[in-house]
């Protein structure tokens, strides 16, 4: 029991010296609590507080818990405000105040330090640490530009894609850059969830004005994950108060989604208008040479090293969430650390070391070499025939290799017998699965298709 407590403050210790003061600020107004099963609990005071660890910490808590332990640790989370009520845990507010009087401590005396100045960065978020690829280099640079000509180009700017790409890198790095140029300037980031709740709080305690003001004062608002105000009607509507204030005060605002305006719902009409008008950019998965360097950096950046092979295997396998990148190097050392061993590809997949962090991949059930033909030139719009004919255009070609790729990772039937299936030997089988691996690799629109093309069978649930 007392060895899990420590371990907690240790994390908590871990995330002081990271200064990840958002994280702090969550779990120091929470309470640890260990039943007498040994089982943790974090008590929290409301649900805001219990979703956003949920959601942004407690895969991290528990990876380290288990790092700690050498086993899994479930921590469960509840909410029960009278509890930490009744036990004087400390509000939000009093730990705000005392990471901001440390922080001040931490500073040359001699520095004038703007104590208003709570800008939520976190500043290992920065232009230079973010990796880039053909997926992101647009916005890369859009987003430098934005940062150092605030309010001057492109406001708003509105950069939209899955989860765990970049986008709060970016939308972080342009606030710390910008501060970097104009150091007593007023930066806000914050995401759709807390501004949403910073609102009602304001409605709550009839002090609506507070929250208009501090908003419309000022020089840079980065709003992150936008599509949180989707069910907040009122919310988006204050946004686009907001947003008309700062604009024609030429003051700069980036917004990031997980989607384009066109498809927001349930956002105020105008705002989505507004967004609609302005820069509006996406991120796209990263390709397989960003996501090796991405695993590099990271492997770098912890002060160790990890075989080529391995480095590959994850740049392979982790193709959409790329946050989960850093969970799949913590698991693989933590084997190798404890264990003594150094796990080959092999003996990765044998230990199930990254079975919660590569992307899944819908599996065949029973097809034949008929169907999955059959499936592929149905998806192309083609005939069948042309799959085994001596057809060699672009189209055609494409098609044939990608149904020779699914007829080797899928049939049970050896390369020579499918080169049979399609009039071809078994070099040109191998060549054409070879060539779609190879570009699965980079081309994430070549990895939806194979996927649509996939799910269009019997998938093992």
């Amino acid at each position: 029991m007392e060895k899990l407590k420590n371990y907690w403050n240790e994390f908590l210790e871990i995330l002081e010296k990271k200064e990840e003061y958002n994280a702090i600020t969550l779990l120091e107004s929470s309470a640890f609590i260990i039943d007498k099963n040994n089982n943790p609990t974090i008590v929290c005071s409301g649900d805001f507080a219990a979703t956003h660890i949920k959601k942004d910490f407690l895969k991290r808590i528990e990876d380290f818990f288990k790092y700690k332990c050498e086993k899994d640790i479930d921590i469960k989370i509840i909410v029960d405000a009278d509890f930490i009520k009744n036990n004087n845990i400390k509000i939000e507010k009093e730990i705000k105040e005392d990471i901001k009087e440390k922080t001040i401590n931490n500073i040359d005396s001699a520095k004038k330090i703007d104590k208003s100045n709570l800008t939520n960065l976190n500043k290992k978020f920065r232009f230079d640490n973010f990796i880039q690829g053909n997926n992101n280099r647009y916005v890369f640079e859009a987003a430098k530009l934005v940062s150092s000509k605030a309010g001057k180009e492109y406001n708003p700017l509105y950069i939209y894609g899955s989860v765990g790409i970049g986008k709060t890198h970016i939308l972080q790095a342009i606030g710390n850059n910008y501060l970097e140029i104009n150091k007593n300037a007023k930066v806000l980031y914050v995401d759709g969830s807390g501004f949403r709740d910073e609102y009602i709080h304001g409605l709550q305690i009839k002090k609506p004005d507070i929250f208009k003001r501090k908003y419309k004062s000022l020089d840079m608002f980065l709003l992150d994950d936008l599509q949180l105000l989707e069910s907040a009607q009122e919310t988006s509507k204050e946004l686009f108060e907001i947003f008309q204030f700062l604009y024609n005060a030429g003051k700069q605002m980036v917004f990031v989604s997980d989607k384009p305006p066109k498809e927001l719902r349930n956002i105020e009409a105008r705002l989505k208008n507004r967004f609609e008008q302005s820069l509006i950019l996406s991120i796209e998965p990263p390709q397989y040479e960003t996501r090796l360097a991405i695993i590099e950096r990271k492997i770098k950046d912890l002060n160790t090293s990890i075989d080529e092979e391995i480095m590959k295997y994850m740049a392979e396998n982790i193709t959409t969430d790329v946050r989960k990148i850093e969970g799949a190097i913590m698991s693989y050392l933590s084997v190798r650390d404890i264990m003594k061993i150094t796990p080959n590809v092999s003996q990765c997949e044998e230990m199930n070391i990254f079975k919660d962090y590569f992307t899944s991949k819908p599996k065949l059930k029973n097809a034949t070499i008929k169907e999955i033909k059959k499936r592929v030139s149905d998806y192309y719009g083609m005939e069948i025939s042309l799959l085994d004919s001596k057809d060699r255009t672009k189209f055609i070609s494409k098609a044939r290799h990608v149904a020779m790729y699914l007829a080797c990772e899928y049939s049970k039937k050896s390369v020579t017998e499918i080169g049979l299936d399609f009039n071809r030997d078994h070099a040109s089988v191998i060549h054409g699965r070879d060539k779609i691996r190879e570009e699965l690799k980079s081309n994430s629109h070549l990895s939806l298709e194979l996927n649509n093309i996939i799910s269009s069978f019997n998938i093992e649930s």
